[in-house]
């Protein structure tokens, strides 16, 4: 089909139950096979669709992997968000960071990141606008503690937290668990100093 004509012909409905499915069926392929494995046809065997249906909600593949990608994000931006409203936000924001849901599929859209230009853009943009996340907390949180601003600052610390936590999240996804005890036990050493429980 020329681009001409899938521009102009009618799309599916954004809120369809089988636009959603074929989302959830590139998350399962990416999860189980990778993101190489991505196909109109394995995707839509996943979702129980035919593979026709994926041109009829999205103009290409491509575009079905952004819609797929950007609603990955959203959810990790929820749930950044989220942690930064909690009654012990640095706490919180390590547990959401050190988790290994989704790790796998994370560590997919990265690979995939590496090949496709729009996905890298994205992702790219999404990094730099999740850094700003709940850093007026992490720099109340160290005004307050007694080891001081002076010792780093509040980029250095959500950065430091995100940055290790993502380490141990897909190691652990991947089977490896040493030092991870040891590791999550110096950060909520160094968490309680910033974040005291008699606080919360």
């Amino acid at each position: 089909m020329a681009a001409s004509q899938r521009a102009g012909r009618r799309m599916g409905l954004e809120n369809s139950s089988s636009r959603t499915a074929l989302m959830d069926g590139v998350e399962a392929v990416m999860r189980e096979d990778g993101y190489a494995a991505l196909t109109a046809r394995s995707v839509a065997e996943r979702a129980g669709l035919k593979h026709q249906l994926v041109y009829y909600y999205f103009q290409t593949m491509d575009d079905l992997l952004m819609a797929t990608y950007q609603r990955h994000i959203g959810r990790v931006q929820e749930r950044t968000e989220a942690a930064f409203r909690a009654r012990r936000p640095l706490h919180a924001f390590w547990e959401v960071s050190s988790n290994p849901h989704d790790a796998r599929l994370n560590m997919e859209f990265m690979a995939m990141a590496n090949h496709n230009d729009a996905i890298r853009a994205e992702t790219i943009a999404f990094g730099e606008q999740l850094r700003k996340v709940g850093l007026e907390q992490a720099a109340a949180r160290i005004d307050a503690a007694p080891i001081g601003r002076e010792m780093f600052s509040a980029l250095a610390l959500t950065q430091s937290i995100a940055a290790i936590g993502s380490t141990v999240g897909i190691e652990a996804a991947l089977g490896i668990q040493g030092g991870h005890d040891e590791t999550r036990a110096m950060v909520e050493w160094w968490l309680n100093r910033l974040e005291p429980e008699d606080e919360a």
